[in-house]
């Protein structure tokens, strides 16, 4: 891999890299590709130049196994940032096969890109790392290059919530790497979930839960209320990511699953569940409460009352049921 530091003086360029990636205009067009061809290398960068923007990056890699390399070159308005970039090839001159379409739809900075072996195999990849102006959301998209054409193979960012971590990492250590979810929610665990599927998005999904709470595990709750929110919280991750957490069936002493439906609560974001946990009856070691949504949408819920009692010094929930009285 040949991968050089941007200067923004006039001066060598194919001496010039540092940051990222997204898209250019078209130069001419002839035979089906983007053309300008020059003697040399620093001429062509120059002919190609977007007005305004320094070489950020430049790599010199054999993309589609032809053993002949390729040029990719990364341009931006400021150092750390790409905002077009172009595959070129040398064949009678230099001249551009291809540009990054960047398949991001919502506001974002790309601040890096590499080229990188994703699996066992000797294809090679580019990556391009995006993130959000304030960093709440991060995110990579995968090009490759077959019969000068140049495919987004895949791209993964938190477009629909603005916020979250989507990585690209070998988290199973196997020399594969795989598109990286992780969702973290500050609820009564500190839950993490992580989704994760090979990196071309083939295969099945797989999931983890983590804790992120002080002990790294799950924490039996001590209060009432906690134990019916973190149930609560428990079913909406359970619906959400298609996951079993046996920490569910440790709060309840029902003889089966109860059967009532849990739609009121279905509006946890990365916080808890926003709940109203009202006591409405207490007799020695049983109590009752009802609860409701606090959601603006939910406000007119009839919601559920759960009645618990203590037993071997653990609060156990005995009961679900439907409120039609309160």
């Amino acid at each position: 891999m040949i991968e050089q530091e941007a200067v923004t003086e006039p001066e060598s360029a194919a001496q010039k890299q540092d940051r990222n990636s997204n898209v250019a205009n078209p130069i001419n067009k002839r035979n089906g590709n983007y053309v300008a061809d020059s003697n040399t290398l620093d001429q062509f960068i120059k002919k190609v130049q977007p007005s305004n923007e320094q070489l950020q990056r430049i790599f010199k890699e054999d993309l589609d196994l032809d053993g002949k390399p390729e040029y990719v070159l990364a341009f931006g308005l400021e150092k750390g940032g790409i905002d077009n970039i172009f595959v070129v090839r040398e064949d009678a001159g230099y001249h551009i096969i291809g540009k990054l379409e960047d398949p991001v739809m919502v506001a974002h900075l790309n601040i890096d890109m590499k080229i990188m072996k994703l699996d066992q195999t000797e294809q090679k990849f580019i990556v391009v790392y995006s993130t959000s102006e304030v960093n709440e959301a991060e995110g990579f998209s995968i090009f490759a290059l077959n019969h000068n054409q140049i495919n987004n193979l895949n791209y993964s960012y938190p477009e629909a919530t603005g916020q979250g971590s989507r990585k690209l990492e070998d988290i199973n250590k196997d020399g594969v790497f795989e598109d990286v979810s992780y969702y973290r929610f500050q609820d009564i665990q500190q839950h993490m979930i992580i989704t994760y599927q090979k990196f071309d998005s083939t295969g099945p999904e797989k999931t983890k839960v983590l804790y992120e709470n002080g002990n790294k595990k799950f924490v039996y709750p001590t209060v009432p209320k906690d134990i019916i929110q973190n149930y609560l919280e428990d079913h909406y991750l359970m619906n959400r990511f298609l996951i079993h957490l046996p920490e569910m069936a440790e709060f309840t002493a029902l003889s089966a699953s109860p059967k009532n439906h849990f739609e009121d609560f279905s509006a946890m974001d990365y916080t808890g569940l926003d709940l109203n946990i009202k006591e409405i009856a207490n007799e020695a070691n049983q109590r009752t409460f009802l609860v409701r949504s606090n959601s603006s949408e939910e406000k007119k819920d009839q919601g559920l009352v759960f009645t618990l009692e203590k037993q071997s010094g653990k609060w156990k929930i005995m009961s679900i049921e439907m409120n039609d009285k309160l």
